[in-house]
């Protein structure tokens, strides 16, 4: 049984095999047999005053046996599955090395040691809770970890965690730094809303195949952001973080502003293949004829907020929001959020069909609606198109994605309550 020297920092590394039993979203009645099924293993068992999260220690060799000292598996629930495991390593004021008792049951739960992973792992972050407490998340080939350090207490603790989970991470702990490549689980899939005075608001972070929710006030981790207007990179920016808050420059040519959006991440970009614009005449009657048609009423009765055309793939679709404005009082309208784009044969089809009943008792319920902000190139082969749903007294964003032939839900979020 290999250990690290001090000059690597007190860390164990562990093959990747095992690991993967227990990735973030496996099922944790799974996870929970297979700790219980190793006999070297006290049982797992709730961590007093933290709901979610689930503990076990060997029965030699682990913090229980050696006071402060030693190692234990850590595992983060939500509902009845795992959002995060984790291998913490413990020593108090010195490099920690298993005793040779422990390293049996080790292996057995992460695989064979190895420390090749952690001695080529790059600092990605790094925080000072005060003066004497540093906390750094490093990447490495197969794994992320994050470590911290107590000059206070002389504790070093460093736990491993999934890649694909390491955004999620700087998120959770409100950590910025630079984490490097785009279209990888090393990249800062963060995705934010340009608004027309250049503020970002964060909408989501991609981690994996999945988006998770921004972490407060959500700033990026990298000193540039792709602006992405019609599913396409337009530019590259600087970031300016004045009190908190990011701002780029807008290129004038992207009037953005009313029901006008766009977006913008460190390393997500877009994959249209021709330019967002306005439709052309033809292409608007014809959306709205087939809109009126569907609703039951005529295209005259149908009051434009926007109608874009921008390429989701299958060529110029036309993406819009439509009043149809009731009559009485209180009022009641339908508010109408559309795709319209090719399918076989020629063809167009409505791949996309929201329509929300409101009803008008005051001035500030004449604006709620769902609209479009733009697309972007999630990779793994998916587009996601993200909208922005106004509410009376609060915002929120929808990323859709394509499925069978239609955009369905994958993510709902961000957004501020008033």
């Amino acid at each position: 049984m290999r250990t690290l020297t001090a000059a690597l920092v007190p860390v164990l590394v562990v093959a990747c095999a095992a690991w993967a039993a227990a990735m973030p979203g496996s099922s944790f009645a799974a996870e929970k047999a297979r700790l219980a099924a190793i006999p070297e293993l006290r049982p797992l068992a709730p961590v007093a005053g933290l709901a979610g999260r689930w503990s076990t220690h060997p029965r030699s060799g682990g913090d229980e046996t050696q006071g402060d000292d030693g190692w234990a598996v850590t595992v983060v629930t939500s509902g009845s599955f795992v959002s995060r495991e984790s291998l913490d390593v413990k020593a108090f004021g010195k490099p920690y090395a298993i005793a040779k008792d422990g390293a049996t049951t080790f292996a057995r739960v992460f695989g064979a040691p190895v420390e090749a992973d952690f001695a080529a792992s790059a600092v990605v972050a790094t925080q000072h809770e005060d003066s004497q407490i540093t906390q750094t998340f490093r990447r490495g080939a197969k794994y992320a970890y994050r470590s911290v350090d107590d000059a206070r207490n002389g504790l070093h603790t460093v736990e491993l965690i999934p890649l694909s989970a390491l955004p999620h991470e700087l998120h959770q702990y409100a950590v910025t730094g630079t984490v490097p490549s785009a279209g990888s689980d090393q990249s800062d899939g963060s995705i934010y809303v340009v608004q027309g005075n250049g503020a970002l608001a964060p909408v989501a972070v991609q981690s994996g195949t999945e988006l998770i929710a921004p972490s407060g006030n959500k700033l990026p981790a990298s000193p540039n952001v792709n602006l992405i207007y019609g599913d396409r990179t337009i530019a590259t920016v600087p970031v300016t973080v004045i009190d908190g808050h990011a701002s780029v420059p807008v290129p004038p040519s992207m009037h953005l502003g009313g029901y006008v959006g766009a977006l913008a991440s460190p390393t997500l970009g877009g994959a249209g293949a021709t330019p967002r614009r306005a439709p052309t005449p033809a292409e608007r009657a014809a959306v709205l004829t087939a809109a009126a048609a569907r609703l039951g009423t005529d295209p005259g009765a149908l009051t434009v907020r926007n109608l874009t055309a921008i390429d989701l793939g299958h060529g110029p679709a036309v993406v819009g929001t439509l009043n149809w404005k009731g009559t009485g009082t209180p009022r009641v309208d339908r508010r109408i959020f559309f795709v319209n784009e090719p399918v076989a044969d020629d063809k167009r089809a409505m791949t996309l069909w929201n329509v929300q009943t409101i009803t008008v008792t005051e001035p500030l319920l004449e604006d709620p609606a769902e609209y479009l902000v733009d697309a972007l190139d999630l990779g793994h082969g998916k587009i996601g198109l993200v909208t922005h749903i106004v509410g009376y007294d609060a915002d929120s964003y929808t990323v859709y994605t394509r499925t069978a032939g239609a955009w369905k839900s994958m993510y709902a979020g961000g957004g501020v309550a008033l």
